[in-house]
């Protein structure tokens, strides 16, 4: 009896291991995804930003340009 155990214990283990391990391979590949993906937002963001600064700075040299002609 402890021999039909065993060979039931083995495949069962060794289906156990290898579930294990694809699981932690896949969910490896979960988290570097997600890694380049907030790289990705990051990098937008700060895309973003700059072009909000550029937009500000041209809104402040406007007036200074529109006021410039009208003191001459």
């Amino acid at each position: 009896m402890s021999q039909q155990r065993k060979n039931i214990a083995i495949p069962l283990l060794t289906v156990f291991f290898i579930t294990v391990m694809i699981i932690l391979f896949l969910n490896g590949g979960m988290c570097e995804r997600y890694e380049r993906k907030m790289e990705r937002q990051r990098h937008m963001r700060s895309y973003i930003d700059s072009m909000r600064r550029v937009k500000e700075l041209q809104k402040l040299d406007q007036p200074k340009q529109d006021s410039a002609p009208d003191q001459r």
